[in-house]
C-alpha cells in the first residue's frame, strides 16, 4: 500500500472522530442523579445535563444554587456536587479494565464530596483550588472552596492538604478536618464533631428517588355486539344464626323390675327305671302330663 493511500485512509477515519469530539474528549463518567437544572460547558457550548448523560475530560460542570448533581466516574468513584459549585474535570485516566491511573479535578467554588474507589497500585487523585490542593488514594472526604480559603473534612481514609503558596502539607486522618487560607500554611487537623460532618452531608446528598407510579389500567374495549357485563347485586344479609341453648334435661329411666320368670309348676322326673319317666313336664301357662300307661321297651 502506498503512503498516499495510507494517509487518505487515516484521514477518512480521524476526521469524523475529531469532528464528533470523541478524539478530543474521552468520557470520564456519567450522571447518575440530578436535582434541579445543572449544566456542562463542553466544546464551547453550555448544555443542560440529564440523568444518564456522560461527562468528559475538559468539561466544566456547573451546579447553580438550588441544584445538586451526582456523577459516577469510570473507575467507580462517586462525586457529589453541592449547589453553587463549579467543577472542572482536568484529567481522568483509566485503564481498559477500569483501574484508575491519574485524576485531576479543579474546584473553582462550592462543595464537593468524593467517595474514591480503592486501587491496588500507586495512583493520584487530586483536587486543586486557588488556595491549595488535596490528594487521596481511596477515601470518603469533602473539600469546600470559599474566596481566599479552602476546607477539607475526612470521613474515612486520609487526605494530604498542601498550601499552594508555601508548599506546607498536613495529613488529615479520618474523623478530622483542616483548612488553609490564601498565602498561609494549612491549619493543624482537629477532630470534627458529628454535626459538622452532617451539615456537609446534607448539602451534598440528593433526595431519594420517588417510587415509580403504577400505570393506570385502561378499561377493555368491547367488541361489536358484545353485551356489557353487569355484576349481580350483592346477596341480602342473612340473620345471624343463633341455635339457642340446648338443655335436654335429666334422663330418668325409672326403675326396671321385671316379674320373676315361672315356667309352671310341673317338673321333669325320671320315673321308674323300666317305665316312661313319670313326673310331669310343665310349661308356661299350664301343666302337661303324658299318659303313664305302657312301659318303656
Amino acid at each position: 500500500m502506498s503512503k498516499a493511500v495510507a494517509r487518505a485512509l487515516w484521514a477518512i477515519i480521524l476526521v469524523p472522530l475529531w469532528g464528533s469530539g470523541a478524539w478530543a474528549a474521552a468520557t470520564a463518567g456519567t450522571v447518575v442523579a440530578i436535582s434541579g437544572q445543572c449544566f456542562v460547558q463542553t466544546e464551547g457550548k453550555r448544555i443542560p445535563l440529564k440523568a444518564g448523560e456522560p461527562v468528559r475530560v475538559a468539561d466544566v460542570v456547573d451546579v447553580p444554587d438550588g441544584a445538586k448533581l451526582k456523577l459516577r466516574m469510570n473507575d467507580g468513584s462517586v462525586l457529589s456536587v453541592a449547589a453553587g459549585s463549579q467543577l472542572t474535570i482536568a484529567a481522568y485516566n483509566v485503564d481498559a479494565d477500569g483501574k484508575r491511573h491519574d485524576v485531576e479535578l479543579s474546584l473553582g467554588q462550592g462543595l464537593l464530596r468524593a467517595v474514591v474507589a480503592p486501587v491496588d497500585r500507586a495512583t493520584s487523585f487530586e483536587v486543586k483550588t486557588a488556595v491549595g490542593s488535596a490528594g487521596v488514594r481511596s477515601t470518603d472526604w469533602f473539600v469546600e472552596v470559599e474566596p481566599g480559603s479552602m476546607l477539607v473534612g475526612v470521613l474515612s481514609g486520609s487526605v494530604a492538604l498542601t498550601s499552594k503558596a508555601t508548599g506546607a502539607e498536613v495529613m488529615i486522618p479520618a474523623g478530622s478536618g483542616a483548612s488553609a487560607a490564601l498565602g498561609a500554611d494549612p491549619t493543624v487537623p482537629r477532630v470534627w464533631r458529628k454535626a459538622e460532618f452532617n451539615a456537609l452531608i446534607a448539602r451534598t446528598e440528593l433526595p431519594a428517588p420517588a417510587a415509580p407510579r403504577r400505570p393506570t389500567q385502561q378499561p377493555r374495549r368491547r367488541e361489536p355486539g358484545e353485551q356489557e357485563y353487569t355484576p349481580p347485586p350483592p346477596a341480602a344479609p342473612q340473620p345471624e344464626y343463633n341455635p339457642g341453648q340446648y338443655n335436654p334435661g335429666q334422663y330418668d329411666p325409672g326403675q326396671y323390675n321385671p316379674a320373676p320368670y315361672n315356667p309352671g309348676g310341673g317338673g321333669y322326673g325320671p320315673g321308674p327305671a323300666q317305665g316312661y319317666p313319670g313326673g310331669a313336664y310343665g310349661s308356661p301357662g299350664g301343666n302337661y302330663r303324658p299318659p303313664l300307661s305302657g312301659t318303656y321297651p
